[in-house]
């Protein structure tokens, strides 16, 4: 009797361990696949550029085109869809479950700014030295769940940025 206990108890720890570690394993890539996903679309966004500032040796953001950028990039990257940019769905075929947020976006460009200089963000705890134009963007999520439990809240912080 005593050794079939063991071998329940023993199996009942092996499951608990096997379910925390695949959750541990789903927060993991999910942290690497956002920060991957929106590093390439703050990217894609800084391509878009005012062409007639361009030519005049400045660079300035067309931020409508550079929101469509960010956009096609994440819902392409991510297997999301949204209508606006901001909330951003997953589809069916996503590894995520829950919505995506884009919290925080801003373009510091020639228009606005003279570079280097210091960029902060209390709200985001960002503090970085820009040495040219730049994009940030904020976009969290929660952390999909393979088996029961709260997923954990993902937020992760790009700044893109021109060297000058």
């Amino acid at each position: 009797m005593s050794e079939s206990l063991r071998a329940m108890f023993l199996i009942l720890l092996f499951a608990g361990i096997m379910s925390m570690q695949y959750n541990m394993d789903a927060d993991k890539t999910a942290t690497r696949q956002v920060k991957n996903a929106l590093e390439l679309a703050v990217h894609d966004a800084a391509l878009a550029l005012d062409e007639s500032q361009l030519s005049q040796g400045k660079i300035v953001f067309d931020q409508v085109q550079a929101m469509e950028n960010l956009k096609k990039s994440l819902e392409d990257n991510l297997e999301l869809s949204s209508g606006m940019g901001y909330v951003y769905t997953p589809t069916a075929d996503s590894f995520y479950q829950d919505d995506f947020y884009l919290e925080h976006i801003e373009f510091v460009d020639d228009s606005n700014r003279t570079f280097p200089s210091v960029y902060y963000n209390p709200d985001y705890a960002i503090i970085d030295t820009l040495n040219g134009p730049s994009v940030i963007a904020v976009l969290s999520t929660t952390s999909p769940r393979y088996f029961a439990g709260d997923g954990i809240t993902i937020r992760r912080t790009v700044v893109y940025e021109y060297f000058e």
